[in-house]
């Protein structure tokens, strides 16, 4: 179990590298090369393939408040709006839940498409009033 663990340790900690990485060079050059594509399917396979249809589609949103400061993101996927939370690299969604959280990945294509989204500055934004922070948290909240 030990050897195991450190392999998806290994492997977590190779995928946030990598994505850390191509975000850093994206964000300078302003643009995604054929080669950090070729890289990052490579590594991410289908998951980058997704994440870039949905930055590609505008499904990435940042809602920025005033005057907190306070920023969230969402990514609409197939099924849902998620909240993504790339300071933790946490999104709601089933695939967090089953591969990320058990170990298996350390990503979802949700949050692989903000991370590319901001570094290509390829987002849509919203400034908002803080007092519509609830509003738009609403939806991930329980009753």
């Amino acid at each position: 179990a030990c050897l195991a663990g450190m392999i998806m340790s290994q492997s977590y900690e190779k995928e946030l590298r990598a994505i850390e990485r191509a975000c850093q060079d994206i964000a300078s050059s302003g643009r995604l090369t054929k080669e950090q594509n070729a890289g990052l399917a490579e590594q991410f396979g289908d998951r980058f393939k997704n994440a870039l249809q949905l930055v590609d589609g505008g499904k990435v949103h940042r809602y920025r408040f005033r005057p907190s400061g306070r920023v969230i993101w969402t990514v609409k996927g197939r099924k849902a709006v998620y909240q993504v939370i790339p300071e933790t690299n946490f999104c709601n969604c089933d695939d967090y839940y089953f591969r990320v959280m058990n170990g298996q990945k350390a990503l979802c294509y949700h949050i692989i498409a903000q991370k590319i989204s901001s570094a290509l500055k390829k987002h849509e934004t919203s400034d908002l009033r803080d007092t519509q922070y609830a509003r738009i948290t609403r939806q991930w909240r329980k009753a």
